[in-house]
């Protein structure tokens, strides 16, 4: 290290911290935030929302809708339901079935089953598979395995390596 003095190179330890304050340079730690208060300079954490509203500035979170809802100030709703009963107007779902059976429009309960059947509408469970047989049609299962089974026709399955196996048959 003497050595390193003597040839005019900088040792290790000539750019260490305390060496950079005896040479007046700015070492790491002095961009602190404790130093940059001590300079008076401002730190990151002083944009901060709890030290906004130290100084008395405008945090972004004081724009929101519940914070001018609690200033008196009208808030931007964006053609929303919040913003049709602010303004007094009535939002869509206002017209409930109860309202629009005594505007005598099809309310969402005029879709219901039992709805269907005073205005004599084929329900959808009109045309389930069970509905079917009392109407005298033939609904999508009674050409399934079950239905083939229960009228004794042959399967395809029963030709099949399941079927012998069961019968005592060794299969291929």
């Amino acid at each position: 290290m003497l050595e390193k003095l003597s040839v005019g190179e900088t040792p290790r330890w000539r750019s260490s911290a305390l060496e950079k304050l005896r040479v007046e340079e700015t070492p790491r730690w002095r961009n602190s935030a404790l130093e940059k208060l001590r300079f008076e300079e401002t730190p990151r954490w002083r944009n901060s929302v709890l030290e906004k509203l130290r100084v008395g500035e405008t945090p972004r979170w004081r724009n929101s809708g519940l914070e001018k809802l609690r200033a008196g100030e009208t808030p931007r709703f964006r053609n929303s339901v919040l913003e049709k009963l602010h303004a007094g107007e009535t939002p869509r779902w206002r017209n409930s079935a109860l309202e629009n059976v005594r505007v005598k429009e099809s309310p969402c309960q005029r879709n219901s089953e039992l709805e269907k059947l005073r205005v004599v509408e084929i329900p959808r469970w009109r045309n389930s598979a069970l509905e079917k047989p009392r109407a005298g049609e033939s609904p999508r299962w009674r050409n399934s395995v079950l239905e083939k089974l229960h009228a004794r026709e042959t399967l395809r399955w029963r030709n099949s390596a399941l079927k012998k196996l069961h019968a005592g048959d060794t299969p291929r």
